[in-house]
């Protein structure tokens, strides 16, 4: 798992970390995204999982999503959950807090809540900030790739491009927007749009002692 710290105009902070994970893991993950695929009740619009809006309260994103943690009892028992720890479980994390301090955060009494997001054809996600600490976005599909786009646009500065088995690491209000996906006609709903696992990380309300 490799990774470089890169910085915006601005001095906005991002990190890249490839080959996030190994066959197997991967196996696993894409194994329970078949399975979620077909399971149409799960999959929540845009106004149900959490979209930013615009000023006239209008969704600004056009995809589906699920909120993992909400539908397993036990974490363990969900591939999708369990391997997207392994930023924290192999030190990279930590690692990248020593580096810059804007990512000391993973490391202060955190929290996650994980977002499974899909993206078929002309989905997208216009320019927007989250309700977080640190926002992390891993991206997978199925090869041979079939779409085209759902590049991230950071700050209207830096493009991402949507690469397999890749994250990026964000505070969370940078802006950022993903483009629209260009997906083969005959490769629609099959699952073999862009999916994304989205982290969500905030700080924990400090105990109050009595």
């Amino acid at each position: 798992m490799d990774y470089v710290i890169k910085e915006l105009s601005n001095k906005t902070p991002f990190v890249l970390v490839q080959n996030v994970f190994d066959e197997n893991e991967l196996d696993s993950i894409h194994k329970e995204l078949d399975f979620l695929q077909s399971r149409e009740n799960l999959w929540l619009d845009p106004k149900d999982s959490g979209a930013a809006k615009d000023l006239e309260n209008m969704p600004l994103k056009k995809n589906k999503g699920i909120w993992v943690n909400s539908i397993y009892a036990n974490p363990e028992a969900s591939a999708i959950l369990t391997n997207n720890m392994k930023l924290y479980n192999s030190g990279v994390a930590q690692q990248i807090a020593m580096e810059h301090s804007w990512f000391e955060y993973f490391l202060h009494n955190a929290e996650f809540t994980t977002l499974l997001s899909y993206y078929e054809d002309s989905d997208h996600y216009k320019p927007h900030r989250d309700h977080a600490v640190l926002t992390t976005l891993t991206w997978l599909y199925k090869e041979p790739k079939k779409f085209e786009g759902g590049e991230l646009i950071l700050n209207d500065e830096a493009t991402v491009a949507c690469t397999n088995n890749m994250t990026l690491i964000i505070p969370s209000t940078c802006m950022h927007e993903v483009t629209p996906i260009l997906l083969e006609e005959e490769a629609r709903g099959q699952g073999l749009g862009r999916y994304t696992i989205t982290t969500f990380i905030s700080v924990k309300p400090a105990a109050v002692e009595s």
